[in-house]
């Protein structure tokens, strides 16, 4: 088995153990915020059964991800995690604006809450979001840092109900409760939009945001031999595999098995693995030459 294998396979079983995690704790909380009457619980009940759900479908999608290529998929299924990422964040989004409009009319008229379950739901929220973080901290597809994006919010949620639940026990202010809900879901809103706008880039091909085309151009026509580079294009599989295809031109009388390793290496530098490369005499008339 190759170690890429195997890092895959870890991640699946890492995925496979946070979601049973989170289902239960989810479960649990929704238990203990209606007892409490505490509306800040269960908006962070619904949102963990949301990221269940969320987790479910990376999970599923990791397995999927890991086919090699087929018939009618010749980069393999590695997008399909990424399909993962995008219905991750449209069910964060959905989920939020629910807990929003459940909770605004509570702010006007708060409710008593059981502040020390609250407190006690707070510190074993924590204890359970801190160490799914900790299995999934490794993760470093598209997919698996959305769920590390949702449970790293679980633990900042946590320690904002946490605050706001002594708060409670010693000054009565029932308010915050509600308060704290529509803060938490504004917060996730704001991240999930961006996890949203992240996914869609990559769906459209768009160059990735820690690569430089004009750079790499540059860095390649320092290479001996290599007149200009033209018509360089480079996307993403899943915000993890990157993807080139370029036009090189080349003096006459060079190795193109030297040029095009020399090309490879400074291309791999920058994380990008799979390239296409077109050498092209200083003569040879090319289409794309101004692209």
């Amino acid at each position: 088995m190759s170690h890429h294998h195997h890092h895959h396979d870890n991640d699946t079983k890492n995925l496979k153990l946070v979601f049973w995690l989170n289902l239960g704790f989810a479960i649990l909380e929704l238990v203990g915020g209606l007892l409490s009457n505490s509306v800040a619980i269960i908006s962070d009940a619904l949102h963990d059964l949301g990221d269940s759900l969320a987790i479910l479908l990376a999970w599923i999608l990791a397995k999927l991800a890991l086919h090699p290529r087929t018939k009618n998929y010749s980069y393999g299924w590695k997008r399909f995690s990424l399909v993962g990422a995008l219905l991750n964040a449209l069910i964060l989004i959905g989920g939020s604006i629910f807990i929003l409009t459940e909770t605004i009319p509570r702010v006007l008229t708060p409710e008593p809450v059981a502040s020390w379950l609250m407190i006690a739901m707070a510190i074993f929220g924590l204890a359970v979001n801190g160490f799914a973080v900790y299995k999934m901290q490794a993760g470093k597809s598209m997919n698996e840092k959305v769920i590390s994006l949702h449970l790293w919010e679980d633990v900042l949620g946590w320690a904002v109900v946490l605050i706001g639940a002594i708060v409670i026990y010693f000054t009565g202010w029932f308010v915050l409760d509600s308060l704290l809900a529509i803060g938490v879901s504004i917060y996730i809103i704001i991240n999930a939009f961006k996890t949203l706008k992240e996914s869609s880039e990559i769906f459209l091909q768009a160059i990735p945001s820690d690569i430089s085309l004009s750079a790499i151009s540059i860095t390649l026509q320092q290479i001996k031999n290599i007149e200009s580079v033209h018509d360089f294009h480079v996307w993403s599989l899943d915000g993890e595999n990157h993807i080139g295809s370029l036009h090189v031109v080349i003096n006459p009388n060079t190795k193109p098995e030297t040029i095009k390793a020399l090309i490879r290496s400074c291309l791999e530098k920058e994380g990008i693995k799979h390239v296409t490369i077109e050498l092209e005499n200083t003569e040879e008339a090319c289409r794309f030459k101004n692209c």
